[in-house]
């Protein structure tokens, strides 16, 4: 007796196990969120975020952060929101996630998460960050 497993149980399982892989150089991912460390502060690395966001020309766009976290969002042209998390890990690290919709986008986020680091690190950023 041969048995066929559904792409969808196959799904299911990768979620709960917490499959992880990486997508663009040094990104991590389980599919629905890509992240990486970012050698730059929460205010830093959120306005990077910021700039990425708008370099994309996505819309709606809303960037803060504090010395401990940062959040950026945005929205594509169907609507679909791009979230960037940042989290401290020390003074100067911060760690970088993006989620894109509901379920995720793995290349889109990937590519928005390096693209974050690079700008971060490269301390080039033109929109400056209101701070609380």
């Amino acid at each position: 007796m041969i048995r066929t497993i559904s792409l969808a149980s196959v799904l299911m399982v990768a979620a709960v196990v917490g499959c992880q892989s990486r997508h663009e150089q040094g990104v991590k991912s389980d599919y629905r969120t890509q992240w990486t460390t970012v050698s730059a502060n929460t205010q830093a690395t959120t306005n990077a975020a910021r700039t990425v966001l708008e370099q994309r020309g996505l819309k709606e766009i809303t960037a803060d952060a504090t010395n401990v976290d940062g959040v950026a969002s945005a929205k594509t042209a169907d609507g679909t929101k791009v979230k960037v998390d940042v989290k401290k890990q020390s003074d100067t690290t911060s760690e970088v996630s993006v989620t894109v919709g509901m379920l995720g986008d793995p290349k889109l986020g990937a590519d928005i998460a390096r693209q974050t680091k690079m700008t971060a690190e490269s301390g080039v950023s033109t929109t400056p960050m209101m701070t609380r």
